[in-house]
């Protein structure tokens, strides 16, 4: 910028200590520097400074501060990431604890720029006041605010953590929205390692949300047990959730809940947090804590509304091998009854406007216990083991003995119903995983004539799964030549040829 630029900044700046002149001169500085390269701005800033500017926050016209913070806005864009911070580190700490929440808003926006394009762009020992005035701002009552302060305090150095855990325990005192935005970070910094969730614990975050289980706020103790499952989702949270016994506590609310008269409500989320642990460590969490397993088996008790998410856990779980052998021991002692009769009683009753819901989930539950391919530990080529596959051949055949469970299955694929011919593709699917399985559909008559059929599929869904059933069975070994041959041609076409379509091509073509 010109000598002549320069001086016309610092008039305006005078401008801004007049009342009358401050809306006109704040747009005459707007003005300025809108369409001035970056350099030229910075050069000017720097020397004339932005105090002036910063001054006019300090008045009740809210027009007048939307405008200051529109001025500043643009003067902070001209410089690099951090470069404001560095440079106004006095004003970014004052913006940050403004009154109003415009101002406030700009100022986690120049932090967040800075940490996102680099975690050590602002060095510890010098910012990390700005830091911890940041984290602070989790209990702020502007959303937008609070959830950048969240995303940046979740992504700082891990040297900056000590300083910032023990400050932001003041959202500890606030209400349940800032604590659970509390929570929120806590979670965020304990997946990163095990030596951040240590240092997490040491603050006390961890017992502490433990202890908001006693809440009789529902939404506020259904987020605290929705954070905590986050958190035992990984492995550094729930190695130490089983260290510092949180894990016996929340299992002594499970047992608890029965007497509990939010029982109804809590249900779902106690469920939820049950189910991803049991379904990466099946035998070592379930055997030590068999209150689990009866929490999850009370579904079939409780009859439809219960069922649906005990069939979800439990599919989640038989998903594994490992999960497949546990379920097994379990339902061969049987003193939890057998959950496969009572599922396939759903599936066969195939009330649609009664309990879709049920037997889709019921569908689903088969399938997950079948299915060998998807489990992320398991071989992906051989055999499998024997064990596996007479077990999951034992499940299949006790969907239905009149008719036979293949004649059965056969029947939900051509339901005109497409959620429950989707659950029955996908079981389907599960079988021919298997040898036994594809022999079933060889042998079955006009099943392969169903699954070349493409006419019988009016949704994409439909149209992939049937498409991924040919693929797989066209490798298999239950088949004639003749067959091999027509199941080859349909994965060739690829799963949404069109007979009419081809002929639509060709007769342009002539």
């Amino acid at each position: 910028m010109t000598a002549q630029d320069t001086e016309q900044f610092r008039e305006f700046l005078r401008q801004l200590q007049r009342e009358e002149h401050r809306p006109t001169a704040l747009n005459e500085i707007k003005n300025l520097f809108t369409y001035k390269p970056a350099g030229e701005a910075i050069t000017t800033i720097r020397d004339v400074g932005i105090s002036k500017i910063v001054q006019c926050l300090n008045v009740p016209e809210k027009s007048h501060v939307d405008l200051t913070c529109e001025v500043l806005k643009i003067c902070f864009d001209k410089f690099e990431p951090g470069e404001v911070i560095k440079n106004y580190t006095g004003h970014i700490m004052y913006l940050l604890r403004h009154e109003k929440s415009c101002v406030r808003e700009m100022a986690t926006d120049e932090v967040f720029k800075a940490v996102a394009l680099d975690q050590n762009l602002l060095p510890i020992p010098l910012f990390i006041d700005v830091y911890v005035a940041v984290a602070q701002l989790v209990t702020d009552t502007d959303v937008g605010v609070a959830n950048k302060a969240i995303l940046i305090t979740s992504n700082l150095p891990s040297e900056a953590y000590p300083k910032v855990l023990e400050e932001m325990k003041i959202a500890l005192e606030y209400n349940a929205s800032s604590k659970c935005n509390a929570y929120e970070v806590i979670v965020n910094i304990s997946s990163k390692s095990y030596e951040l969730c240590k240092l997490c614990n040491s603050h006390g975050y961890i017992d502490h949300m433990i202890s908001e289980l006693q809440s009789d706020d529902v939404s506020f103790h259904l987020n605290v047990l929705e954070l905590l499952t986050r958190l035992a989702a990984n492995p550094h949270g729930i190695g130490l959730m089983k260290w510092q016994g949180a894990l016996t506590k929340i299992t002594k609310l499970i047992v608890e809940l029965e007497h509990n008269r939010l029982r109804k409500l809590l249900y779902p989320g106690y469920m939820k947090f049950v189910e991803p642990i049991a379904h990466r460590y099946p035998k070592e969490m379930l055997d030590k804590y068999p209150a689990w397993v009866d929490f999850i088996f009370e579904g079939f008790e409780d009859g439809k509304t219960r069922l649906p998410g005990t069939l979800d856990t439990l599919g989640l779980i038989g998903t594994t091998i490992e999960g497949k052998h546990y379920l097994a021991s379990i339902i061969a002692e049987g003193h939890l009854g057998d959950p496969l009769s009572y599922t396939a009683h759903f599936i066969r009753m195939r009330n649609r406007h009664l309990i879709v819901g049920t037997t889709i989930c019921a569908v689903n539950f088969f399938a997950s216990l079948i299915s060998v391919d998807k489990d992320p530990n398991a071989r992906r080529s051989g055999p499998v083991d024997p064990r596996v596959t007479n077990k999951t051949k034992e499940w299949f055949m006790s969907l239905s003995s009149t008719p036979p469970s293949i004649e059965t299955l056969f029947g939900i694929c051509k339901d005109n119903y497409p959620e429950w011919r989707l659950a029955g593709l996908a079981l389907l699917d599960a079988v021919c995983q298997h040898q036994w399985g594809e022999e079933l559909v060889a042998r079955t008559a006009g099943f392969v004539e169903y699954l070349l059929d493409r006419s019988t599929d009016s949704t994409k869904e439909s149209k992939e799964a049937k498409y991924d059933i040919i693929k797989r069975l066209a490798n298999s070994a239950a088949f004639d030549a003749s067959i091999i041959t027509r199941l080859n041609t349909h994965v060739e076409q690829g799963p949404f040829y069109s007979e009419s379509a081809l002929e639509v091509a060709m007769e342009e073509g002539d």
